[in-house]
């Protein structure tokens, strides 16, 4: 028996001798063929999964598209931070968790309603006027949500409605506070609206809530229910004491009226009589002149001619009868006759 190691050569005690790089090579061909082999039998399943990873991936990416509608718009938030406002429209964000997407609408038309009597809010409604009355004032905000200011009104107020709400509120009491009942009742109203309304969009703008005040209407203004049949008293009083105001309103402005028109036929009277007058005077004044100037050219023609022309005037419309104690047959003149052929008659 030899005293050699069979470890310790090369030769191989249970058959052919073999290298340590022949052992290597034979190994790694095996290997080979094994890999090649699980290939051949995976090879469908492989390209069915890469399949499916791509579906996924493509449906991960084609999840970033959103439709915004034409009265929305759209705040894009990056990891929760606002990033942008996208219009109506087919929009891209990242998918999630990157970028998420709020859809607000900005045309729809909200409506609060401030001291309304049918949700029994009388202490709400109560107001001091300016004439230190109380009245029952509900009216109604009508807003909306600006174009521009989606991303104030998310995230500038975590409760838009009732900050809206709390000052108007406050802005009504304050303006109906300056302002008698009477006036805010009757036609203050307009006035007080419009007032209500500059006032309560200027304040938001300066919280910069996103709001747009659209209108603001006040439904009532009436005293409280305690007191409303004797102020419904007063206000009959005050009606009938401006009805009888009217009336002598109306009988002095046509006392007047007529007054004046009298006034003004007097003097046109009187000035008709006075040029009249005047005419007359200067027709009877041109006559004397003349006959004048004819007397100092014949006295006796001109005295003769006068005194029968005063005497037919005098006499015109007098029957006469002469009697004379000079003469049995006295000639007669029928002065009247003869007037009355010269006139026509």
């Amino acid at each position: 028996m030899s005293s050699k190691n069979p470890w310790e050569n090369d030769e191989n005690p249970w058959g052919k001798k073999r290298s340590t790089d022949d052992q290597l090579k034979n190994f790694a061909e095996k290997f080979k063929k094994s890999i090649g082999r699980c290939k051949k039998d995976f090879e469908p399943s492989w390209n069915l999964a890469y399949l499916i990873i791509a579906a996924i991936g493509l449906l991960y990416v084609g999840s970033g598209f959103y439709q915004v509608q034409h009265d929305q718009r759209g705040v894009v938030l990056r990891f929760g931070k606002w990033v942008r406002t996208v219009g109506p429209g087919l929009q891209y964000i990242l998918p999630h968790p990157f970028e998420t997407i709020i859809l607000q609408k900005v045309t729809k038309v909200n409506q609060i309603d401030v001291g309304s009597f049918f949700r029994n809010q009388q202490e709400e409604s109560l107001v001091l006027t300016g004439d230190s009355n109380l009245a029952n004032v509900s009216f109604s905000v009508l807003w909306k949500i600006k174009d521009d200011g989606v991303e104030d009104y998310l995230f500038n107020a975590k409760t838009p409605e009732v900050t809206v709400r709390a000052v108007a509120e406050s802005v009504m009491r304050e303006m109906v506070g300056q302002t008698p009942f009477t006036y805010v009742q009757t036609e203050g109203r307009g006035k007080i609206q419009q007032k209500v309304k500059k006032s309560l969009q200027a304040l938001m703008d300066e919280y910069k809530m996103g709001i747009e005040i659209v209108r603001v209407e006040l439904q009532r203004v009436e005293p409280p229910l305690s007191v409303i049949d004797s102020f419904r008293d007063v206000e009959r009083a005050q009606a009938e004491q401006q009805s009888e105001k009217n009336k002598a309103d109306a009988y002095a402005r046509d006392t007047s009226a007529r007054t004046r028109g009298l006034i003004a036929e007097k003097l046109n009277n009187g000035e008709a009589t006075k040029r009249s007058i005047i005419e007359t005077a200067r027709g009877e004044t041109a006559i004397f002149i003349s006959a004048y100037e004819q007397y100092k050219l014949a006295p006796d023609i001109v005295s003769k001619r006068l005194y029968i022309e005063n005497m037919r005037d005098i006499y015109k419309n007098v029957n006469k009868i002469v009697v004379s104690n000079d003469v049995k047959v006295m000639p007669y003149m029928p002065l009247t006759e003869l007037y009355k052929n010269k006139e026509g008659v």
